[in-house]
């Protein structure tokens, strides 16, 4: 090649300005994307032997990816497509920030902000109401440091990632009299920090969807029934009662059986914003319509239940189960769709037969210290000699209908920027008819996110995000995401008497994840309430992104997207229907 071949070469693949740094580690903040030789320079040709070509094949541009759950839990076939159309729009609303150079932080905010806007999810506007009938909200975002910032039990903000976002970033700036800068705010003191940063507040009214204000009046009033007595006078015990309790309501799920009996929450929706006021059926609907169709309560999953895994879907090992209604939808456009390359994993694990997946919080006490006294998990509690009679119709009025929702609370997403540092972060409205002040999962580092940086000795830059969806106290029994994202870190699970041994096959290290760190820990396994969980877990190392998930609850639904895709890969993954135990599923992103 002549010499102005080459220089035409260099002169054409410089990179664009990028600007100042970010102001948190000095890094820049938006990376250009180099630009791809020119075939032409100065009108000259600068290359007739093919090297040129070569060169450019061999060259390897940066790769950005996102990756995003909306929620573990019991998401209906009949609003399948709505919850995956949502993952769809978040994750084509981060890619746009990553493709033009945008931070991991930035996208990751941009993601979760999305879902938040929706009200089919618990995060933001349509969230939970706490007892009082007061939204407050957690979230955390933490950078490819291991840095975070969370805000917890916050009222009045619309997107509490964007908080957390700016909590994250003021933690970075020194404070007069050497005073440490916070990076966990709760309540009244977040509050107070976002109206310093600016951020908007918004009347609690505006935060209130109808359908949570729907679910809040019902859950009330089972409450009422369950304690026996009136409960304090809420926000919405006028407005809400003359507007809304003339309303005839769906039936509620499963869950809410055993919540009257135990006073336990699901930390989900109960309903679909569809069903309930665009366009859904009537629910005086004929008994043979689907809105009749209810099935029982399912029981807590064997600790010890095998994985569940399919054949090659879109993410290997994703089990989709299939539906027995006659009203199941056509799948969604956004379902099985193929992109990249995909994992080979062994797929000859057995699968048990005759039980359902765990069901979220659902109360039930499957598993109990010795000697407490307890009902099986498959027993009516209609049938019970001790269940009140006064209660016994308010439990026949809330059996699961299969297109209701029973979605956990938290939705979490994790990127990789064009720079190749990796960000995570988690956003939740809390468990339903929850105490003022309680935080949850996703706002507590290590709990609902985390982040293992890269080794500065480390030559492969090896880095592994974690995020996760689930009964909340019980993941912060087991510090579940900062426990996960070290087993696939370092190649482990937990082995006979507690040691660790080595693992090198990650769908094991999910498993053991969920059977053994989570569901077989004494505080989970003794307790009252179900231990229900979805993990979602990113690998950045030399050879490609590796996306992996598990969850124990029905269904987990999911999407992910790189800089070479033409759109998002979205997958409703399930445990299949008349088995139990871990399904899980994952993807290989090439770079």
């Amino acid at each position: 090649m002549d010499s102005a071949g080459l220089q035409g070469m260099n002169n054409t693949n410089q990179c664009e300005n990028i600007g100042n740094g970010d102001g948190m580690d000095g890094s820049p903040r938006v990376a250009k994307r180099p630009r791809s030789p020119s075939p032409l320079v100065n009108n000259n040709i600068p290359s007739v032997d093919g090297s040129a070509d070569r060169w450019g094949k061999r060259r390897k541009w940066p790769v950005s990816a996102i990756f995003i759950h909306a929620g573990a839990g019991y998401h209906s076939t009949a609003n399948e497509s709505i919850h995956l159309e949502a993952c769809n729009e978040a994750a084509r609303i981060s890619m746009k920030l990553l493709r033009s150079g945008h931070s991991a932080i930035d996208a990751v905010e941009a993601a979760i902000k999305s879902l938040e806007d929706k009200e089919i999810t618990n995060a933001g506007y349509g969230s939970n109401l706490a007892i009082d009938g007061t939204v407050e909200c957690d979230a955390t975002v933490v950078d490819h440091l291991g840095r975070s910032g969370a805000c917890g039990a916050v009222p009045n903000i619309k997107n509490p990632i964007t908080l957390a976002k700016a909590i994250l970033i003021g933690s970075s700036k020194p404070l007069s009299l050497r005073r440490v800068p916070p990076n966990l705010l709760i309540g009244d003191g977040a509050k107070e920090f976002a109206r310093e940063s600016g951020m908007l507040l918004i009347p609690n009214d505006n935060l209130v969807s109808k359908n949570a204000r729907d679910r809040y009046i019902r859950w009330r009033e089972d409450l009422k029934r369950a304690e026996g007595k009136a409960t304090p006078t809420p926000v919405y015990d006028q407005a809400a009662n003359n507007d809304y309790m003339n309303e005839t309501h769906h039936p509620a799920h499963r869950d809410h059986t055993n919540a009257i009996l135990t006073g336990t929450w699901n930390e989900g929706q109960p309903d679909s914003p569809v069903s309930v006021w665009e366009g859904a059926p009537s629910v005086h609907a004929s008994p043979s319509s689907p809105l009749h169709q209810s099935s029982s309560m399912a029981p807590y999953a064997s600790p010890k239940s095998p994985v569940e895994r399919s054949g090659p879907l879109n993410f290997l090992g994703s089990s989709l189960s299939r539906s027995k209604s006659p009203a199941a939808p056509k799948p969604s456009p956004y379902i099985a769709r193929l992109s990249s390359e995909f994992l080979k994993s062994d797929s000859t694990i057995s699968t048990s037969s005759g039980t359902n997946g765990a069901s979220l919080h659902d109360g039930t006490f499957s598993n109990v210290f010795p000697g407490d006294s307890t009902f099986s998990d498959n027993q009516d509690p209609t049938t019970r000699t001790d269940v009140p009679p006064s209660l016994l119709k308010a439990i026949e009025d809330h059996k699961m209908d299969d297109d209701a929702d029973n979605i956990t609370d938290t939705v979490g997403a994790i990127a990789i920027d064009l720079s190749g540092k990796i960000a995570a972060g988690s956003s939740s409205g809390g468990i339903g008819m929850k105490h003022r002040g309680r935080i949850g999962p996703a706002a507590l580092v290590g709990i609902g996110t985390a982040v293992i940086p890269a080794d500065r000795e480390d030559s492969e830059g090896i880095t592994v995000a974690a995020v996760t969806s689930g009964t909340g106290e019980h993941m912060a029994t087991t510090i579940a995401s900062q426990k996960c994202a070290e087993r696939l870190y370092h190649g482990t699970r937990r082995g006979p008497g507690g040691k660790d041994v080595a693992e090198d096959d990650e769908s094991l290290i999910l498993q053991g994840f969920i059977v053994d760190d989570f569901q077989e820990h004494p505080g989970v396994r003794y307790s009252s309430s179900t231990g229900a969980i979805g993990v979602m877990v990113v690998k950045k190392s030399p050879k490609g992104y590796y996306l992996y998930f598990a969850h124990n609850t029905d269904s987990f639904a999911l999407a992910s997207m790189s800089s070479n895709d033409r759109e998002p890969a979205c997958v409703m993954s399930r445990v299949g229907e008349g088995s139990s135990g871990v399904a899980q599923g994952a993807r290989k992103i090439p770079i």
